[in-house]
């Protein structure tokens, strides 16, 4: 914005364009991503109702989308008067992080008790002697076109590193390196790193959440194809327990869940 007013304006104080500012930041603070069933971003929202749910970054409510219509549903027992609350933020980021990115974005200073206290933060930045190194590599990872680039790269970092793989930066890895193996079609490997990913995930994300259901959903479908059924059930039953609480039972993806749960069954028993 402020590249903007800079070139293209020529009066920034004027009383018109302050008003025109002010209603485009008030826009792009109340704003909601728009995702779909795998929680893949595809747009941007104003639902104003949804507007005055404030942050926490250990909230009690979770936003899932069905096309455009946006579900608030709790994942949690809420106390009668307590408030609701949803992250704003994907909380999967050390405290530090959080809070830079809550106020550079939306102009305040969370202090929920996961702020308060530094909740996680030493197993996310776990190793941390290599995590400045690491992180400089992490966002080539992400601005790479290619699939195959960016596994080289990712491939690459996770054999020079010594992190654990609940470190925060090393699972941004995994993520991508599992993402660009479905990508290239690399099934076997794409699971071996979404395997390494799922104890991570629990760790960091609630019990019930969408982006771990999601991920254990991923996992799963791998498992499936390549025929370890039991493993997959497995999985798939623990993502169907988390999504049938974060997206609800009549979601499309739980219906896509549920398909491959009963190829599952089909499959153990003919195998008997």
């Amino acid at each position: 914005i402020q590249n903007w007013t800079n070139t293209e304006l020529s009066d920034v104080k004027h009383p018109l364009i302050l008003d025109i500012l002010c209603l485009f930041l008030q826009v792009t603070c109340n704003s909601f991503t728009i995702s779909d069933g795998e929680m893949q971003d595809v747009g941007v929202g104003l639902y104003p109702s949804m507007s005055l749910l404030n942050h926490s970054c250990d909230p009690n409510c979770v936003i899932v989308f069905e096309g455009k219509c946006l579900h608030l549903r709790t994942v949690k027992e809420i106390p009668k008067g307590e408030e609701l609350t949803i992250s704003y933020i994907d909380v999967m980021m050390p405290t530090r992080q959080r809070q830079n990115q809550l106020k550079r974005q939306y102009c305040f200073t969370c202090d929920c008790h996961r702020c308060l206290t530094g909740d996680k933060d030493k197993d996310m930045l776990a190793g941390d002697e290599q995590v400045f190194h690491f992180q400089n590599h992490c966002s080539l990872n992400t601005s790479a076109e290619e699939g195959i680039e960016v596994l080289a790269m990712c491939k690459a970092l996770l054999t020079s590193s010594q992190l654990p793989d609940r470190n925060i930066h090393q699972l941004k890895v995994l993520d991508s390196a599992m993402d660009a193996c479905i990508k290239l079609g690399l099934w076997e490997e794409a699971l071996l790193f979404g395997l390494r990913t799922l104890q991570p995930y629990s760790l960091y994300y609630s019990d019930y959440h969408p982006v771990k259901a999601i991920q254990m959903m991923k996992v799963g479908k791998l498992q499936h194809y390549h025929g370890i059924f039991h493993d997959a059930m497995v999985t798939l039953k623990q993502a169907f327990n988390v999504m049938k609480i974060t997206h609800g039972e009549n979601h499309t993806i739980m219906k896509d869940l549920t398909e491959l749960l009963e190829d599952c069954t089909s499959a153990i028993s003919a195998s008997r």
